[in-house]
C-alpha cells in the first residue's frame, strides 16, 4: 500500500470519533445481545451480522495502519479482536449437533462487550495496570491466607461450639438458650467456626465488615453461658485484631501494589509514546529523502535530455 493511503488511514484510525463511531458500534452490539435474551427476530440476525461486518472493517482498518506486522500481532488487544470478530462468521448449524461447542459461540459473542475496554484510553490504562498486578496481587493474595489460615484455626480452637449429640445436659440446657438468645442455628455446619471451611468463611465476612458485630455478640453469648473456653474478652480482642488487619493493613497492600504498578504503566506508556513519535519523525524524514531524491533524480533527467 502506498505511503500516503497508509498515513490517512492511520490519521484516521487515531482519530477520536473513530473511537468514538467503534463504541457505539459495540454499545448498540451489546444492546441487541441483551434484547436477544427477551425474545430472538430476523431482524435481531441482521442487525448483529451489521456490528460483526463493522467490526471487521475496523479491524482491517487497524492492520493497515499498522508499522509493523510485529507491531500488531504483539498487540494482545488485536488478538483479542481477531478471535471474537473471525468466530462470529462460524454458522451455529455447523456445530448444531455439539452443544459444547454452540455455547462456547455464544460465550464469545457475549465477550464483543470486552471490546468496550479497548476503545477508551482510560479503560485499557485500567485493564493493563490490573493485568500486571496479577503477580503482585497473587504474593499479597498468599499472605493474606497465611493470615486467614493461622486466625481460622485459632478461632475453631477458641470459639467452636460443643457438638449438641454429645454433650452434655447442662451443655444442651445451655445450648437451647443460646439459640433462644442469640438465634443461633442447630444446624453444627452453620456455626461460625464449626470446622474449617466455616471458620475461614466467617473471617472472609468478617474482613468486608458483614455482620461480624453480630457475630462477636453471639459468640460473647456463648461465652457466658460456659460454651466456649473463651471469655469475652477474647472474643472481642479476636475479632478487633482481624478486622483491623484485614480491613486495613492486608488491603492497603494490595491497594499499594495497584498503584505501584499504575505508575510503572504510566512511565512504560511514555516511553512508547517517544518511541512512537521518534518513529514517526524518522518516518517522515524518510519520505522528505526520498522526495529529494526523486527531484534530483527528475532533474538530472531533464539536463540529460536537454543536452
Amino acid at each position: 500500500m502506498l505511503p500516503e493511503t497508509t498515513n490517512v488511514i492511520r490519521r484516521l484510525v487515531i482519530n477520536r470519533r473513530f473511537e468514538y463511531a467503534a463504541m457505539a458500534v459495540i454499545i448498540f452490539n451489546s444492546i441487541l445481545i441483551g434484547v436477544e435474551t427477551y425474545f430472538t427476530s430476523p431482524v435481531l440476525h441482521y442487525l448483529n451480522y451489521a456490528c460483526l461486518v463493522l467490526f471487521t472493517i475496523e479491524l482491517w482498518l487497524r492492520f493497515m495502519a499498522r508499522y509493523s506486522n510485529k507491531e500488531f500481532f504483539q498487540n494482545r488487544w488485536n488478538l483479542f479482536d481477531m478471535v471474537i470478530i473471525f468466530a462470529g462468521y462460524i454458522p451455529p448449524s455447523l456445530v448444531a449437533d455439539n452443544t459444547i461447542l454452540i455455547e462456547l459461540l455464544r460465550l464469545i459473542r457475549i465477550l464483543r462487550v470486552l471490546r468496550l475496554l479497548r476503545t477508551m484510553e482510560e479503560l485499557r490504562l485500567i485493564v493493563t495496570v490490573l493485568i500486571r498486578s496479577l503477580r503482585t496481587l497473587t504474593y499479597n493474595l498468599i499472605v493474606m491466607f497465611i493470615f486467614l489460615y493461622m486466625f481460622a484455626i485459632t478461632g475453631i480452637y477458641l470459639f467452636r461450639l460443643p457438638n449438641p449429640d454429645t454433650a452434655t445436659p447442662e451443655q444442651q440446657a445451655a445450648f437451647k438458650q443460646l439459640q433462644e438468645i442469640a438465634s443461633w442455628p442447630s444446624e453444627l455446619e452453620d456455626e461460625p467456626y464449626g470446622n474449617l471451611s466455616e471458620a475461614l468463611f466467617t473471617l472472609v465476612r468478617c474482613m468486608s465488615g458483614d455482620g461480624w458485630s453480630d457475630i462477636r455478640n453471639n459468640l460473647c453469648v456463648a461465652s457466658r453461658l460456659g460454651l466456649i473456653r473463651a471469655s469475652e474478652a477474647t472474643v472481642t480482642t479476636f475479632h478487633i485484631i482481624w478486622y483491623i488487619l484485614a480491613a486495613f493493613l492486608l488491603i492497603n497492600i494490595i491497594i499499594g501494589a495497584v498503584l505501584n504498578n499504575f505508575e510503572t504503566t504510566m512511565r512504560q506508556k511514555e516511553k512508547d509514546k517517544q518511541k512512537r513519535e521518534l518513529q514517526q519523525d524518522i518516518e517522515r524524514e524518510l519520505a522528505k529523502k526520498q522526495e529529494r531524491l526523486a527531484h534530483l533524480h527528475s532533474d538530472k533527467e531533464s539536463d540529460q535530455s536537454d543536452r
